[in-house]
This record gives C-alpha cells, structure tokens and sequence, in this order.
C-alpha cells in the first residue's frame, strides 16, 4: 500500500547540504571574484574561506569547495561549517565514507549539534549499516526530541525489519507534534492495521477524516449581502477589510477570488486562489479553481499539474475511507465497515471525473469549457460548440489502448485506461485492466483501491474486502526493495550510474518506457517524486497516440518556448 511504501521515502534528503540548509549560507551580494579576492586579502582569515567554499558549493564545483574548507581546517581544526561542508563536498563527490569521517569530527566538538548526528545517520544508513544510523538517529533525537526528519527514519528502518511497534511510536511522535497533518495520520492509521491494532487504527483515520478544509466557514453577513445584490467591488473591500484581521483564512481568499472572477480580474482571482492553496495544501476546491482559472488562460501544463494535485487530494481522502472500513471489518465492525465503503464508493467517482477530463484537456482545448461546466463556474462564451464529452472519451480510450498495446508492461497505463472505462459504465473492462495493472504491480494502491470499490458496488463484497485489505498490506520483500530503491534514489550519483547500467544492458531497447515508467511509479508510491507531474507525462505520452494529442503538445511545446 501506498502510504506503507511512502514511509520508506520520509526523510530522504536530495543532497546532504539539505541538513545544513541554516548553517551554510551563500554570500548572494558577492560575487566569486570578490570573494577570491578577500581569500588573498586574507589568506589566515577563516571566515573568507568559508565564503568562498560555500559558494563553490553552491556553484555545483565540488572539487574545490573540498579544497578550500580543507584550508578552513588548516587554520581552524574545529570549524563547524568547514566540517559540515566538506562532508557535503566528499558526499557529492560518491566518497561517503570520507563524508561521515568530517560528521564525526564535527560531532567530537559540538555533541548537542542535532543536524550533525543527523547527517551522520543518513550516511551511515546509504552506507547499509542500518544499526549505526538508527543510534545516530537516536543521538539527534536526544538533543532535539521533535526533529522529524529523525522520527521519519527511524520508522523507515524499523518498518523494514518488520518491528512495527517502534515505527508506531515514531508516528505517534510525528502526529502529536503536527496534529493537523493528515498524510502522516494515514500511515499512522495503516501501521496500526498492519499491526492488528484495529481500534487505534479507526480512531486514527476518523482523525484524518475530520480534518476537512471544506468544513472551515469564514461567514461575514454584509459580504454575502452585497455579493448577493450583485454588489461585488463593495463586497470585495469588506471581505479586504476582515482579511486584515485574519489574514490566514484559506477560506476567505477563496471567496475573495470567486468575488474577483465575478468582476472579470481573472489574475487577482488566481492570486487569491493560489493563497488559499498554500496556506492550506489539502483545500480541494483551492486546487480545483486554480487549475480552472488556469485552464481559462490556456497555461495547460499548470493546470493539468493543478487538476491532478486536487485528484490526489481526493484519492488521499478515498484512503482513508477505505483504511477505516478495513478496520473496523477487521474489529468485527462490520456494519460500520459497510457504511465506510459506501462512503468511499460515493467519493471514489470524483478522482474518476476528474481524470477524465484532464483526458479531454489533452484531446481538446475544448476541455476548458468542460472543467468550467463541470465545476459550475460562470461559463466562458464561444462561438462553436464543444464536441460532445462521449466522443472525447471515447476517442482517448483509443488512445489508451493503442498505449498499452505498445506497451503491456506499463502498469500506470492499464490504471487510467481503466478509469476511463470505469467513467463510461465499461466495467467488466475497467475490472480486467485494474487487474491488469497489479499483474505488473502488485503494490499498485491506487489500482487495488479502485478494484476492490468496484467489486464491491458490484455486490462481490467478499472479493471486495480482500483486494481492499490487500491495498493496506505490504510484504516484507517489497518493504525491502522499495527501502534500498529510496536510498539509492537519495544518492544521485549512484541512482544515475545505476540508470545508465540499466540501458546499457538493454541497449537494444534503449526507449524502455515500460522500465522508466514502472521505476517512477515505484518512486511516485514512497512519495519521492511529485505524483501530479508524473501524471502529466502520462497523459502527454498517451496524447501522441493521436493526432490531436500531437497538435496540443506541439502548441504547448511553443507556448513554452515563447
């Protein structure tokens, strides 16, 4: 399952220097020239040296960021940031061993430096010496007990041995720390199930459930006065007005924004949208109007990134749907389950909507009059007419399917062919190409989650409960693979040698979409690349499956380029 496998990927930095993000700042107001200059000026200086080194660093010139914090050294042995550099320096250089030597003595002179143990845990566990990171960890965790990036690995290292009451704690930790956070509320949820903990587990998810951006109202009678007598500049200066109080309403930058497209200010309205985004990533509507508001500019990629964001907001919400009525079915609740699968049946048909119409966005600059009418926005004027919705779809199940005729072991295209299939009342055919999908991809959650509702709107609700209860299960040797693929991930060099071993040896299939896209996938699943951005390369590759998906890349290539 999904947010099983996304534990894997917590905490995982892209580049060590990520540890030290406060302590190695770049001199922006300098240029490298000054700062070689005051390198001369002052050659016993330390303070210089490090400037200069940390620019280097920043400037991607590992080499010689190594050499001058190598001269910090020589002129002060305890030097915290030359230490902290250089281990960055020897990590980007593939030399981590040389990396935790300068973590360990820095660690001999500032003992209660958390970010220190921390880093010094993070090589040690790239280095496969699981035991030694888990204490380095713990030594972090011990000078600075809500470090979170800590707690998420540890649960990584302890979910991997299968030790599933110390990956709770951890968990625990993480929520009482940031209450409001509902991914970690989910994995909290699915560890207690793996863990036969069924009744924690309901009292988790129903958490994750309550927090629903949707249920905060921002109520103000004179802006819904004036907005209903057509009044909207007075409404606007009103709701302005109260915002100077309570700036941080996601919910009244909304309204604010929908008073702006009233009035036609279509970039202030997306302003607003994108604030109460922000301010609150998982506010489903936010992400539905930024995308719409972006669709009516004719910006394609940032609204599909857009739509797709609000597809995963719902799709997360669907989890946890399905985890408490995994639950409570688990605690002989299963009355209570039952009413949990129809709640999420009921919320399941929103993702599969909104795909289908990023699928008609691909076909059809049209599709912005369909995301408008289907959003129930005010409606854009036109002079022709949109074709019509069952033709689109019918024409990118083409599409589809032409796709995984070309390509059978790419999983994540057997899924979308089969929510679109699932859209138009296919559903013996959306069930084959959901189980399509997991003969590739056994973890697919999304895949499994969708199955198994369908089964059981379909009354199999015995088939149902075993694929749903397999979306929340991982087994040991998959935790295994997917802990060693996020290491490697995390080490860039070696992810790119290991790439590039990869197509050498298939070198006679050197466009190995199946390869590349069931890799994304897996990295998409512990959360270590951005699920809406992979979903739009999809898209675009099923796009040149037909013509009219080459002229819309085509157009968007050139909107890019100007």
């Amino acid at each position: 399952m999904s947010y099983l496998l996304e534990i894997m990927g917590r905490g995982l930095l892209a580049e060590l220097a990520a540890a030290f993000r406060q302590l190695l700042q770049d001199d922006a107001g300098c240029a490298t020239d000054e700062l070689l200059e005051a390198c001369r000026e002052r050659p016993a200086d330390p303070l210089a040296h490090n400037r200069l080194a940390v620019r280097y660093l920043f400037d991607r010139e590992f080499a010689r960021a190594r050499e001058s914090f190598l001269r910090v050294l020589e002129l002060d042995p305890e030097d915290l940031l030359a230490h902290a550099g250089l281990a960055c320096a020897y990590d980007e250089l593939s030399d981590t061993e040389q990396a935790l030597e300068q973590l360990r003595k820095a660690a001999q002179h500032y003992r209660d430096e958390p970010t220190v143990h921390f880093a010094t845990g993070f090589c040690l566990e790239k280095l496969g010496r699981g035991d030694e990171a888990a204490k380095a960890y713990h030594r972090a965790l011990d000078v600075t007990p809500n470090l979170r990036n800590a707690h998420e690995r540890l649960a990584a290292i302890y979910l991997q041995r299968d030790d599933l009451d110390a990956a709770i704690e951890h968990y625990e930790h993480i929520c009482f720390c940031e209450p409001g956070e509902i991914d970690s509320l989910l994995m909290l949820g699915n560890l207690c199930v793996r863990d036969q903990r069924y009744d924690e587990a309901i009292r988790h998810y129903r958490t994750a459930l309550t927090i629903d951006p949707d249920n905060w109202e921002a109520h103000d009678d004179l802006v819904t006065a004036c907005d209903q007598a057509g009044l909207y500049y007075d409404a606007i200066e009103h709701l302005r007005e109260m915002m100077r109080a309570k700036p941080a309403v996601p919910d009244n930058h909304l309204r604010l924004g929908d008073l702006y497209a009233k009035v036609g200010h279509e970039e202030e309205a997306l302003e607003q949208y994108l604030e109460a985004a922000t301010l609150n990533p998982d506010y489903l509507e936010a992400a539905l109007k930024v995308g719409t508001s972006y669709l009516r500019t004719g910006a394609y990629e940032d609204a599909a990134k857009w739509f797709n964001h609000a597809t995963e907001i719902n799709d997360r919400l669907l989890s946890a749907y399905v985890g408490l009525g995994v639950a409570q079915h688990e605690a002989g609740r299963c009355a209570e389950a039952r009413e949990s699968f129809e709640m999420a049946a009921g919320v399941e048909p929103n993702s599969t909507l909104l795909f289908s119409e990023m699928a008609r966005l691909h076909l059809r600059s049209s599709a912005a009059r369909q995301a408008n009418k289907y959003l129930n926005l005010h409606s854009l004027t036109t002079e022709t007419a949109p074709e019509p919705v069952g033709d689109l779809v019918t024409r990118q199940i083409q599409g589809y399917q032409a796709a995984v005729k070309e390509h059978p072991q790419h999983a994540d295209l057997h899924y979308r062919l089969g929510l679109l299939l699932r859209h138009c009342g296919r559903n013996d055919e959306a069930i084959e190409a959901f189980h399509a999908a997991l003969r590739i991809n056994p973890n697919y959650e999304k895949a499994l989650t969708k199955l198994g509702l369908l089964l059981h709107e379909f009354g199999r609700s015995e088939e149902a409960i075993g694929v749903l209860k397999q979306a929340l299960e991982v087994t040991p040797q998959s935790a295994e693979l997917h802990y060693r693929l996020g290491l490697i991930f995390a080490d860039r060099n070696k992810f790119s040698l290991a790439l590039q071993q990869f197509e050498h040896a298939a070198r006679h299939e050197p466009e190995n979409l199946e390869f590349r896209a069931n890799l994304a996938l897996a990295l998409q699943n512990m959360g270590l690349i951005d699920r809406a951005d992979a979903s739009w390369q999809v898209m675009c590759e099923v796009a040149s499956q037909t013509a009219e998906g080459r002229t819309l890349i085509a157009k968007t290539t050139q909107r890019q380029q100007q």
